[in-house]
């Protein structure tokens, strides 16, 4: 072994030249770190003013440019607050008007507050039974810079009232404040649970402690850095408050588990060579395999790119950044760090960890071999069960339930829900135009158009609520509205005189529809779409509202989904072909990762759809899955899952190429990788299983998604299904075209 050694220094591929490199400036590569670590550490505390809330809708929609059009013309904010009031004892709140109203006036005299409309103006806004009711304030700012004005808000509201009375601020811009802080926190007590789980666990896997800290302070650098490169980021573009969450939760498991490769790895060389010889030789290998596995990663993380939904922007450049440093830095830092400490990496021994290879994982990888048809089929019955769920999965898009249960924001639409119905929350806005811009929207024929309109939209079952000026008092009749509105500065009524006045165009009115169900429910889909399909004499018709954005994000992701699927597969199926010189082996894995994450959503759809297991997660089941949660565990899941293939598939290639039998191979592989395979999964389990037990329902969903499926995977699939098809495929595993030269490409990787 030892004599061998020296000859397979000398190869000359990049990877061992980058060993050589990081071995010869190992001091120089920690100075660049640690400066890189200094900035990140000054920047990171400014980075929370540059993000912009969650940012779960799709933003160049129908619904948006009908949102602009109303601002524009008709100063309707779709980003107004909403200040709800509850008796707190079910007394009917016209015995608290003066209070309420000096609460008003209090926020009126706010100077972020540009206006507030109370249900003294609208008497729509009160519950029939008189014990709720709300009001709608508009700010003068946006963004990071509402937060204070919020604040200043709930100061007012909670602070000038008895007991008896219930005060809730929400709306959008709330939702996102909440969000945000809420997952700040989350991140800190998932990262305080991971960290010394973690340690722990690879105390256990290496038995140092030198070498058990090598992971964690890798992952930690990786994160660290990328939080500086983000900061930098948001100052170009907007960037969703969950980046951080997926940056730490990619960051610390990918970071940790290709640290673990190296050192594993490492360790193994030190004992046939010099240090300089362990370093190159395991750049040259497991650095090779984290390249690939980091390459694998980030396709799926860059495909999310292609989605025009700033959750998934956002996503897709935080995964892709944190990879991309998670796999340099196991390159480099942890090579210069291994070449310092040498032998010094088994220092400081806790307890005797167990042995590399031979064991359980000889006697489990000859029982797969021998037993690969059963094997096979047990799995597949086993992941079909998990799967099946998903085909009764129901779809939909987060809002104010995002939050948890307790949250003000989120209990202030749980109360409008109950006094007013699912639909006040999210009401569907109509912007009705005329098709010349020249033409009055008051005119005679106009009115009469409209005013059938909503005598027609009265009528439909689905609708709970109609709001216009062509229904404001239902004394009046068409020619009622057509003569009144031939001078509308002579209007006698109040309300109808309010209601043109804020015509300030007279090309454009708003009809609001509330309908009986809520934003995610198929028959308010339904309304939309056919309210979107208005054919009007001389008027067009634009849908916008909470309702109408969420059906245009998912439409645009059923259109994107399937290419960025098809780019993700094609991607990964040509680096996997130059890794392995082989087209079965990607193509059996691109397969056999889709029947692994298929099992995923499935476990997502019984325990976050069906409500399975809520009590101890803590969570209030929504009765859909979020269709932005498959999407990005979709793009994330396919990059992981190769992850450990690859890991796998390098070792028995490293074998195959050394003895040519294809079945010793494969024993061989899982010998020498089942042990570290298990343990890099194990990590990444707790990992985002501390995720799985943050307060924001994404983010546990999230988190819990990803740590079964990664058990899924290093437990049936690698350790089962792949070596059972490979024996069973025997040579064939290795085939592919002549044409296509793929044992000439060497691209200077081999």
């Amino acid at each position: 072994m030892k004599q061998d050694a020296p000859n397979r220094v000398c190869r000359q591929s990049i990877f061992a030249k980058l060993g050589r490199l990081s071995y010869r400036y190992r001091v120089l590569i920690l100075v660049i770190w640690g400066v890189m670590l200094l900035l990140s550490l000054v920047s990171t505390p400014h980075l929370d003013y540059f993000l912009k809330g969650v940012g779960m809708a799709y933003e160049a929609g129908e619904a948006t440019r009908a949102e602009q059009l109303l601002k524009q013309e008709l100063n309707v904010d779709p980003d107004a607050l909403t200040v709800v009031f509850e008796s707190a004892n079910g007394s009917s709140l016209d015995e608290r008007k003066p209070e309420l109203e000096q609460i008003l006036t209090q926020v009126r005299r706010l100077p972020s507050v540009s206006s507030v409309v109370s249900a003294a103006e609208h008497p729509e806004y009160r519950s029939s039974d008189g014990t709720t009711e709300y009001s709608v304030i508009n700010l003068k700012v946006r963004g990071s810079e509402a937060v204070p004005a919020i604040d200043s808000i709930e100061q007012v509201t909670t602070q000038s009232h008895a007991l008896t009375l219930k005060t809730y601020v929400t709306g959008k811009p709330v939702v996102d404040r909440d969000a945000q802080r809420i997952s700040k926190a989350d991140l800190s007590r998932a990262e305080s649970i991971a960290l010394p789980l973690t340690l722990i666990a690879l105390l256990f896997v290496f038995g140092s402690a030198v070498a058990a800290a090598m992971p964690v302070a890798m992952g930690v650098m990786a994160v660290s850095v990328t939080f500086g490169l983000l900061f930098l980021v948001a100052l170009k573009m907007d960037l969703s408050v969950f980046a951080l969450n997926t940056t730490s939760m990619l960051g610390l498991g990918l970071g940790i588990d290709y640290s673990l490769l190296i050192v594993n790895r490492f360790r193994e060389e030190l004992l046939s060579g010099t240090v300089e010889q362990a370093v190159i030789r395991t750049v040259d290998t497991a650095g090779r395999s984290v390249f690939f596995s980091g390459l694998t990663v980030c396709i799926g993380m860059v495909s999310l790119l292609m989605f025009p939904i700033l959750i998934l922007r956002s996503l897709g450049v935080a995964g892709s950044l944190v990879v991309l440093l998670s796999v340099v830095a196991a390159l480099t830092l942890l090579p210069a760090v291994l070449a310092i400490l040498g032998k010094g990496i088994n220092r400081w021994r806790v307890v005797r960890p167990a042995p590399q290879t031979g064991g359980i994982w000889t006697f489990f990888a000859r029982n797969v071999v021998r037993y690969g048809v059963a094997a096979v089929a047990v799995v597949l019955v086993i992941l079909a069960v998990f799967a099946s769920p998903f085909l009764q999965a129901r779809f939909g898009i987060g809002d104010a339930s995002i939050l948890p249960s307790h949250v003000p924001a989120r209990e202030g639409v749980e109360v409008l829900k109950r006094s007013f119905g699912p639909g006040e929350i999210s009401p569907i806005l109509l912007a009705v135009s005329t098709k010349i811009p020249a033409d009055r929207i008051l005119s005679e024929q106009h009115i009469a158009t409209l005013y059938n309109l909503v005598t027609k939209l009265k009528t439909d079952s689905r609708i709970a609520k109609v709001s216009s000026i062509v229904n404001i008092d239902l004394k009046l009749n068409l020619e009622n509205y057509q003569q009144l509105y031939r001078n509308p500065q002579s209007i006698p009524l109040p309300t109808l005189a309010d209601a043109v006045k804020q015509l300030s165009s007279n090309s454009t009115t708003l009809i609001v529809v509330n309908s009986h169900t809520d934003s995610n429910d198929q028959a308010t889909r339904n309304l939309v779409q056919e309210l979107r399909g208005l054919s009007l004499d001389g008027l067009q018709v634009q849908v916008g509202g909470l309702a109408a954005s969420q059906l245009d994000t998912l439409q645009v992701v059923y259109r994107r989904f399937p290419l960025v699927l098809a780019a993700i597969m094609a991607v990964t199926f040509v680096v996997l072909c130059l890794l392995l010189k082989s087209v079965v082996l990607p193509l059996k894995a691109i397969m056999i990762n889709l029947l692994s994450i298929g099992a995923s959503f499935g476990a997502l759809v019984f325990i976050f759809q069906e409500g399975n297991f809520h009590t101890w997660l803590n969570f209030t089941p929504l009765g859909y899955l979020d269709i932005l949660l498959p999407v990005i565990l979709f793009c994330v899941l396919f990059g992981l899952s190769m992850d450990y293939e690859v890991f796998l598939l390098s070792r028995i290639k490293e074998a195959y190429d050394r003895s040519g039998n294809n079945s010793a191979s494969v024993v061989e592989g899982l010998e020498r990788t089942g042990r570290i395979i298990t343990s890099a999964a194990l990590l990444m389990i707790i990992v985002a299983g501390a995720f799985a037990l943050t307060s924001i329902i994404f983010v546990k969903a999230l988190g819990l998604g990803i740590a079964i499926a990664v058990f899924i995977d290093a437990t049936l699939i690698r350790a089962i299904l792949v070596p059972a098809t490979m024996h069973l495929m025997g040579k064939w595993n290795w085939w592919a075209p002549k044409f296509l030269g793929l044992d000439r490409i060497k691209l200077e990787l081999d």
